[in-house]
């Protein structure tokens, strides 16, 4: 592999437009996009002041679920409490019942 001189890179940042390509670059829609409307701002913070809402009351009303029942040592594991599982079961009510070791 040859060895290649390093050249430098231009550093210059101005630029040589002409006033008309200015004045299409500031008419150009793609490039300055109009503001949006009062009403959509008022209703994008009226959505995330309700999504905040929604978030608060679900977080503050989680509930413990009921346990129904709660069995320290599995019949098959009843001498080495340390092997017998923990099988947790959700019932349609949305109660829990837990079988096995605690």
């Amino acid at each position: 592999m040859g060895k290649s001189k390093y050249e430098s890179l231009p550093t210059s940042t101005a630029r040589s437009t002409s006033p008309e390509l200015q004045e299409r670059f500031k008419r150009d829609i793609r490039f300055n996009p109009p503001p949006p409307s009062p009403w959509k701002r008022v209703a994008l913070l009226l959505f995330v002041v309700v999504l905040f809402y929604f978030a608060l009351k679900m977080r503050l009303s989680k509930e413990e679920p009921q346990i129904i029942y709660a069995d320290r040592y599995s019949k098959e594991h009843k001498y080495r409490p340390a092997a017998s599982p923990v099988i947790t079961e959700r019932l349609e009510d949305g109660r829990i019942r837990l079988r096995g070791a605690l």
